[in-house]
C-alpha cells in the first residue's frame, strides 16, 4: 500500500471530516452566490421585497466564518496528525533495526533525508494537501452548478479551459523535472556537509580542508544554479497559465453580455443576476486552472519524496 494512502487511512476519521467540511463550504459558497442574484434580480425588477433578502445574505456570511474556521481547525490538526505519524514511524524503522545494521547506517544520507525529503513532506501536509483538496470541491461543485444554470455559457467557459488543462500537465511535468533537479542537488550538498564535519579531523591533519571546501562550493553553486532555474521555469508556466485564465472570463462576458442585451436572459434561470453568478464563480474554475501547473508539480514532487522513504517509515501495526 503507498505510504500516502498508509497515512491518509490511520488518520482517517479527521481526512473525512476535513473532506466533508470543505464540501459543506463549497455548498454555502454556491447559496451565497444563488443569494446574490436574487437580490439583485429583485433589485432589477423593482420589487419592494428586496431588504427581506439582506436578512438571509447575513446569515449565510455568519455561517460561512463559522464553516471556514472549522474547517482549517480540522485541516490543520489532521496534517499535524499525519506529520507526527511519518516521523515518529522513520524514527521507528531505525528503532527495530539490529545493532549489526545500525552500525551500516549512512548518517550523511539519513540526515539528507531527514533535512530534505521528510522536511518537505511534513511542509506539503501542513501547507498543499487540504487546501489541493479544498480548491478540488470547489472546483467540482462550481462547474456542476454553472452547468445547472446555463450549459451553453458553460460550455462556452469549458472548451477554452479543456485546452488550458492540456497545457497545465504539459507545464507541471516541466516545473517537476526542474524541482526534482533541484532537490539532487541539494541532497548531495547535504551528504558533503555531513561528511566534511564528521571527518573533519581527518581532513585537517591531511591539510584537505581547501580542497573540500572548493568542493563544497561547487555543490551550493550547483544546488543554486538549478533552484533559480526552477523559479524562473515556474514563473514563465504560471505567468502564461495566468494569461490563459483570461480568456475564458472574455468569452463569458461576450456570449453572455450578448445574451443579456439581446433578451436571452429574462427567464428567472437565465437573469442577470445568473450572469453574476457566472462571472464570480467563473475564477473557481479557471483559478484552480491557473494554479493547476504548480499543484501538480508540487503534488509530484511531494509523492516522489514519499517513494523515496516509504522504505524507511514503519506505520504498520500501529493503532488506526
Amino acid at each position: 500500500m503507498p505510504l500516502l494512502a498508509k497515512l491518509l487511512l490511520k488518520r482517517r476519521l479527521l481526512v473525512l471530516l476535513a473532506v466533508c467540511t470543505a464540501l459543506l463550504a463549497a455548498v454555502i459558497t454556491l447559496r451565497w452566490n444563488s443569494q446574490i442574484a436574487l437580490i439583485i434580480n429583485s433589485i432589477n425588477s423593482g420589487s419592494s421585497g428586496t431588504a427581506r433578502l439582506f436578512i438571509p445574505a447575513l446569515f449565510i456570511i455568519v455561517l460561512t466564518g463559522i464553516t471556514a474556521y472549522v474547517k482549517n481547525c480540522i485541516g490543520g490538526y489532521a496534517c499535524e496528525a499525519m506529520t507526527h505519524d511519518l516521523r515518529m514511524g522513520y524514527a521507528g524503522h531505525f528503532l527495530s533495526l539490529p545493532a549489526q545494521e545500525t552500525e551500516r547506517l549512512n548518517t550523511g544520507r539519513e540526515l539528507s533525508k531527514l533535512q530534505n525529503e521528510i522536511a518537505d513532506i511534513s511542509s506539503y501536509l501542513n501547507n498543499n494537501l487540504f487546501q489541493l483538496v479544498d480548491d478540488g470541491i470547489r472546483f467540482i461543485t462550481a462547474a456542476a452548478w454553472l452547468f445547472y444554470l446555463n450549459y451553453r455559457l458553460t460550455l462556452i467557459i469549458m472548451v477554452p479551459a479543456s485546452l488550458i488543462i492540456i497545457y497545465v500537465f504539459h507545464s507541471s511535468k516541466i516545473i517537476s523535472n526542474a524541482v526534482s533537479r533541484s532537490q539532487e542537488t541539494k541532497g548531495r550538498m547535504n551528504v558533503f556537509a555531513d561528511t566534511f564535519l564528521t571527518l573533519f579531523p581527518v581532513v585537517k591533519l591531511y591539510d584537505a580542508a581547501g580542497m573540500m571546501i572548493s568542493n563544497y562550493d561547487k555543490n551550493v553553486s550547483d544546488w543554486e544554479f538549478f533552484t533559480v532555474k526552477y523559479e524562473r521555469v515556474r514563473a514563465r508556466l504560471m505567468s502564461l497559465s495566468g494569461l490563459f485564465q483570461c480568456i475564458p472570463l472574455m468569452l463569458l462576458f461576450w456570449a453572455g453580455g450578448g445574451m443579456a442585451m439581446a433578451g436571452d436572459m429574462s427567464s428567472d434561470i437565465l437573469s442577470s443576476g445568473s450572469l453574476y453568478v457566472f462571472v464570480n464563480l467563473s475564477g473557481s474554475v479557471t483559478g484552480v486552472m491557473m494554479n493547476m501547473p504548480g499543484f501538480i508539480a508540487a503534488f509530484r514532487q511531494f509523492y516522489a519524496n514519499l517513494e523515496l522513504i516509504k522504505s524507511k517509515i514503519s506505520l504498520d501495526g500501529d493503532k488506526s
